[in-house]
């Protein structure tokens, strides 16, 4: 049965923010990314400022943010609510990122450099070496971001948006499936390997075998998702 924010306990200030706005944004991502938020949990605004101690209109906007990511959803006489994890949902966003990914990844690769390079691999030591959720997937967005070279075109857009969308199926499988992230490291190591041998298509196809270990497991999960 989803629950009202109010009974979940603080979510607590963990950074000095840009702004309140992206304070808020940020730790309502987190509560949803690592499952303190659950499907369909109402979230209310007021609770949620006096929470993270700011007003109503930074949450407000906030919402209105992960609204369009795709995390929560505004439902007729419930508010707004955590987006449910659906698997024809995730199916669509995988569907999705399938397609724009390789767009970006050969669009982005020549701009790829040594210092890139030396960053994920040290993103893929700090994933070993950490067994807290929430900083694993903090960092293996980093990771893609960083070998996918995320830019300020549209397609780089598309591609971010999407790959937030499917943050909180990425957790659900990750807690559900612990031993894909032995896997995962396998795959980041492995893309590293193709870019250092200029091997663009080799990337290609480990980030779609990488988006296809996500979307099985989903799969067999099927009513758990």
């Amino acid at each position: 049965m989803a629950t009202d924010t109010s009974a979940r306990g603080s979510l607590g200030r963990m950074s000095v923010p840009t702004t309140q706005a992206d304070y808020a944004h940020s730790e309502i991502r987190k509560a949803i990314i690592t499952g303190t938020f659950k499907s369909g949990d109402r979230l209310v605004q007021s609770e949620l400022a006096a929470e993270l101690a700011v007003s109503v209109t930074p949450v407000r906007e906030a919402l209105q943010r992960l609204k369009e990511e795709g995390l929560v959803a505004s439902l007729p006489h419930r508010g707004t609510t955590v987006a449910i994890l659906d698997l024809a949902a995730a199916e669509e966003i995988y569907a999705m990122r399938k397609l724009v990914e390789p767009l970006l990844i050969r669009k982005t690769f020549s701009s790829i450099t040594a210092s890139d390079i030396t960053k994920a691999r040290e993103l893929v030591a700090r994933m070993r070496e950490t067994d807290d959720l929430l900083a694993f997937a903090d960092l293996n967005e980093q990771f893609h971001e960083t070998t996918m070279k995320y830019d300020d075109s549209w397609t780089s857009r598309i591609v971010h948006t999407l790959a937030g969308a499917s943050s909180p199926y990425v957790s659900f499988s990750l807690r559900l499936r612990p031993e894909q992230i032995g896997d995962s490291h396998v795959a980041h190591d492995d893309i590293i390997n193709a870019i250092e041998a200029n091997d663009v298509e080799r990337v290609v196809a480990l980030e779609l075998a990488h988006l296809d270990s996500t979307i099985s497991i989903l799969r067999e999960l099927g009513d758990r998702v």
